[in-house]
């Protein structure tokens, strides 16, 4: 069975009409003909009956019943096709940090798995810093990648997709939970759980730090964000992580950083400039691109 005989056969139950299928589809009556007699051997059932008596053409139950699932069958038969081809590429080494996988990657995730995409992807997950390091060491294709500022690198070629603020994030139980808001200049003595170097969040943090002249106490680093917000739930520490990185139910609550000092969580696609992409990944960051920030 093929996608073709099932876009011949779906078109004559449609307009009941052979000549008409068959310039519709630029092929002979013949053809037409042949593509729904070898839809009924695969069957080993009547598809389409001719009413001489009337000059018309009758469905059959069988054929109605293929013509229902037959739009299923042939987006299964095309994804398969595309399955399978996607197998024979190599692998696409795609840098993808925890915080952007989990705000940001699944508006495109979707159309990635409908055209099966996901399993061509080699997924790397690792705090933005680090995957801009592997890029540039050639260890990663393409990435989504996030910098405290814009990105302009010799050897990099990045395209921007938008930026968020960061924000300090407390315990609902904290003092400062129901501030709203909250100055650098306030922090100095408090202590907090931070996020390891392979994160831009450390960079971001000294330069709000250095602005407003003070050094708060460092406490925890951590790769593992969860973590890292779950130790500050329990009030042992503040935190400091982009704006929409707190779900509800989490017990946390995020502080708009009012300072004059505008770091911001900037997100862009990179890849090596010097690298020609294959036609599959100039498919994949055409995808990427579509991402909202």
């Amino acid at each position: 069975m093929n996608t073709r005989d099932l876009a011949l056969f779906r078109a004559v139950v449609k307009y009941k009409n052979y000549t008409y299928v068959a310039e519709k589809f630029a092929v002979s009556q013949p053809a037409v003909t042949q593509a729904v007699k070898r839809l009924e051997k695969e069957f080993d059932a009547q598809l389409v009956q001719q009413d001489h008596a009337h000059q018309q053409m009758l469905i059959t139950e069988s054929g109605q019943l293929l013509y229902r699932n037959s739009q299923v069958m042939s987006d299964s038969l095309e994804l398969t096709h595309r399955e399978i081809e996607a197998a024979k590429q190599p692998k696409i080494r795609f840098g993808l940090p925890p915080i952007l996988g989990a705000l940001f990657f699944p508006q495109v995730a979707k159309h990635l798995l409908a055209w099966g995409w996901l399993k061509q992807l080699k997924v790397v997950e690792e705090g933005s810093a680090q995957v801009l390091n592997d890029l540039a060491k050639g260890k990663l294709d393409i990435a989504l990648i996030a910098s405290a500022h814009p990105l302009h690198l010799r050897e990099i070629q990045t395209t921007a997709l938008g930026d968020r603020p960061f924000e300090v994030i407390v315990s609902e139980n904290s003092p400062f939970a129901k501030r709203g808001k909250i100055s650098f200049q306030e922090l100095d003595q408090q202590k907090f759980i931070g996020m390891d170097d392979s994160f831009i969040h450390p960079q971001a943090f000294r330069d709000y730090c250095q602005a407003a002249g003070v050094k708060p106490e460092v406490i925890y680093r951590t790769s593992d964000i969860t973590w890292m917000k779950s130790i500050v739930r329990t009030n042992l520490g503040l935190g400091f992580l982009v704006k929409d990185a707190i779900l509800p139910g989490e017990g946390l609550v995020g502080l708009k950083i009012d300072d004059p000092l505008r770091e911001a969580f900037h997100i862009s696609v990179a890849y090596r400039k010097n690298t020609k992409l294959s036609s599959n990944e100039a498919s994949l960051l055409q995808i990427l691109l579509k991402i909202k920030v």
